[in-house]
């Protein structure tokens, strides 16, 4: 298992990082079956070799297709068992305005087929890359990612205002953000539909769950009243119903699940 940063800062500034799993990396990951959830942090997974079963919005894939999850609508269930060599290429977590830069589609269009195979994103040359991807040692790898994402890199498709925002509130408090900026709340509205896809309040909504749930799974503290303090929930009961809204569990049951938000890198 590697995991690497892009070298070149308009890529810096939408990827995180590349992470590449080979076989021992896969199996390390202690359970072959993950669960993932509604979130605002795209990803990508590009298959080298063998292939995994995905269970999304009631339909079973056995698939060895590469695929881009611009956001989930619904729980994804991946039973990676037979997925030897993959690449996942993880987006900063401000979702759409993170992708959209690469893609030649607007917010509404990306969220109407956001879990898709990629060549029907970025056409069947894409798969010619793969090949030559499937070549390469680790650096070779993030030199490669790196060079075809700029050439995919459309700078007037940058959006500003979620990234404003992240920097003025961590937890994306419109509140907070509106008197920073002097922006209304329909302002910041358009802008937000623009970028990502989302309301500012999904957009927050879905950041503070996925902060509360990633300290969760880390940490194991199943010490309710912690996340309501820390996260701004109302109550525990606030806090329970809104975690079992996006992952179908209560906090208790997601302790006793696998998902890639406990094993992947931060």
């Amino acid at each position: 298992m590697v995991i690497l940063a892009p070298s070149i800062p308009e890529i810096q500034k939408h990827i995180d990082h590349y992470w590449i799993l080979n076989d021992a990396g896969i199996l390390s990951l202690g359970s072959p079956f993950m669960y993932a959830y509604p979130g605002i942090t795209p990803d990508m997974i590009i298959v080298l070799e063998g292939h995994y079963t995905m269970t999304y919005m009631g339909k079973t894939y056995h698939s060895d297709a590469s695929r881009l999850f611009s956001f989930i609508h619904d729980q994804v269930y991946l039973d990676l068992s037979a997925l030897k060599r993959c690449i996942i290429v993880k987006f900063k977590s401000r979702g759409l305005s993170s992708l959209r830069p690469f893609l030649r589609a607007d917010a509404q269009t990306i969220m109407r087929d956001s879990v898709a195979c990629l060549d029907d994103v970025f056409g069947v040359a894409i798969n010619n890359f793969i090949s030559y991807l499937d070549t390469l040692q680790a650096p070779q790898v993030v030199t490669a990612l790196d060079e075809w994402f700029l050439k995919q890199y459309n700078k007037q498709a940058e959006g500003f205002v979620v990234a404003m925002a992240q920097e003025i509130s961590s937890t994306f408090d419109m509140k907070t953000i509106m008197d920073a900026t002097g922006y209304s709340y329909s302002t910041m509205e358009r802008h937000f539909k623009k970028d990502t896809g989302l309301t500012p309040k999904r957009f927050q909504s879905l950041q503070r769950y996925k902060l509360a749930l990633r300290e969760l799974y880390i940490t194991r503290n199943s010490d309710w009243q912690h996340y309501v303090v820390k996260y701004g929930y109302y109550d525990q009961s606030h806090f329970i119903k809104d975690i079992k809204r996006y992952t179908y569990l209560t906090p208790g049951q997601l302790l006793k699940t696998a998902a890639f938000i406990k094993v992947r890198p931060m």
